[in-house]
C-alpha cells in the first residue's frame, strides 16, 4: 500500500492546487535557509552542541555540495543529550527575536514529535497548517539521535509502541485541526478521500487524550542517551527501526560543504545514505522526487531581494 506521502506526491503532478515557488522565490528559500543554519550552528557551537546534516540535506552534501536542485527543506540532527540542551536554550530565547519554535511538550501543543524552527517574519503555509494554531513560517527540522535497545526483539517492541504513539499523534492531529485544503487536496483522488476521512474518524476517537499528550508520551518513550550503543532516529523517515546504526556509524561527525558552508554529516555517511536512499548518487526520476506541498509562501522584501554579485550574474 502506498503511503500518504506517495499518494499526495502523485496528486500533485496532475493539479495545479499546490504553490509552485519561482526561480526567484526557491533561491531566496535557500538563503533563507543557509542563513537559518547558520544562526542555529553557531548557537550550538557556542555551548558545544554537535549538529549534523541529516536526511535530503546530508544527501544534497555529498550529491551536490548544497542543496538538491528540487528541496525545499533543510533536516538537522543532534545526539539526544545535545538536542536537550537546544530546547532549553530556545526556550530561554538564545536564538533571539527572529525565531520561534515548537517541540514537544506537556502543556504546550507541537505539530510534530520533533524540534522545528521557524522564521517569525516569513511565510510557508503547507497542506493542513493554514488555520492551525501552530506557526507557519519558514521552518528547519532537528530530529534527536536516540538510543536503541540492544536486542533486536527489544528494537521491534519498542519500535511497535513508539510507532503506534506517533500513529495516533497524527490521527488526533487530523481531527482536533479540521484543514479545507488537505480535505480538497484528498479529494482528487477518491481513495486518498476514503483514507483522509478515515483517519479523521479514528482521530476523533482517540481526541479523548489531547494531541500535545501522545506528542510527549511518544518523546518521552524514546527519548535515550545512552553512548556507545546502538542509536536510531526515531522520528526519521523510516520510523523507529528504520535508522538504526552503531553510534559509531553517526559519531564522530565529519566536515563537509554545504552551500559554500562548513557543516558536519555522520562518518559513515555512505551507510546511512544507502539505507535511506540505496544507489544516493543517482537522481531519482520526477515523480519519485520528493517535496513538500506549499500552498502559500513569501519572505520580508528586503531578504527575497538580497542576492549576492554572484546570483546577479
Amino acid at each position: 500500500m502506498k503511503s500518504d506521502t506517495e499518494l499526495m506526491r502523485e496528486l500533485a503532478l496532475h493539479t495545479d492546487y499546490l504553490k509552485v515557488l519561482s526561480e526567484e522565490e526557491s533561491a531566496a528559500m535557500k538563503r533563507a535557509l543557509v542563513q537559518m543554519y547558520k544562526d542555529v550552528a553557531r548557537l550550538c557551537e557556542q555551548h558545544n552542541l554537535l549538529v549534523m546534516l541529516c536526511g535530503g540535506s546530508c544527501l544534497g552534501v555529498v550529491r551536490h555540495k548544497g542543496f538538491i536542485p528540487w528541496d525545499d527543506d533543510l533536516d538537522l540532527m543532534m545526539p539526544r543529550a545535545d538536542y536537550d540542551k537546544l530546547i532549553e536554550l530556545l526556550a530561554q530565547g538564545a536564538l533571539g527575536e527572529k525565531y520561534e519554535y515548537t517541540a514537544p511538550n506537556p502543556r504546550i501543543d507541537s505539530k510534530n514529535v520533533f524540534l522545528k524552527i521557524y522564521r517569525k517574519d516569513s511565510r510557508n503555509v503547507e497542506l493542513f497548517n493554514e488555520n492551525t494554531t501552530f506557526p507557519n513560517g519558514l521552518y528547519i527540522d532537528v530530529f534527536a539521535l536516540d538510543a536503541v535497545p540492544d536486542t533486536i526483539i527489544g528494537q521491534k517492541v519498542k519500535g511497535f509502541i513508539a510507532n503506534a504513539l506517533q500513529f495516533c499523534s497524527i490521527l488526533t492531529l487530523y481531527a482536533q485541526f479540521p484543514s479545507r485544503s488537505l480535505r480538497e487536496f484528498m479529494s482528487l483522488d477518491k481513495a486518498a478521500l476514503r483514507r483522509y476521512r478515515t483517519k479523521v474518524f479514528l482521530g476523533k476517537i482517540l481526541s479523548v487524550i489531547p494531541h500535545r499528550k501522545w506528542v510527549w508520551w511518544f518523546d518521552k518513550f524514546v527519548a535515550s542517551n545512552r553512548e556507545n550503543c546502538q542509536w536510531g532516529i526515531p522520528t526519521g523517515r523510516k520510523y523507529y527501526n528504520g535508522e538504526i546504526f552503531p553510534s559509531s556509524v553517526y559519531v564522530p561527525a565529519i566536515e563537509a560543504e554545504f552551500e559554500g558552508e562548513k557543516v558536519y554529516i555522520p562518518n559513515g555517511y555512505d551507510r546511512y545514505l544507502r539505507n535511506l536512499y540505496n544507489d544516493y548518487m543517482q537522481l531519482p526520476p520526477i515523480e519519485k522526487r520528493e517535496r513538500h506541498f506549499i500552498i502559500d509562501f513569501c519572505l520580508p522584501p528586503t531578504e527575497a531581494d538580497n542576492r549576492t554579485e554572484t546570483d546577479r550574474k
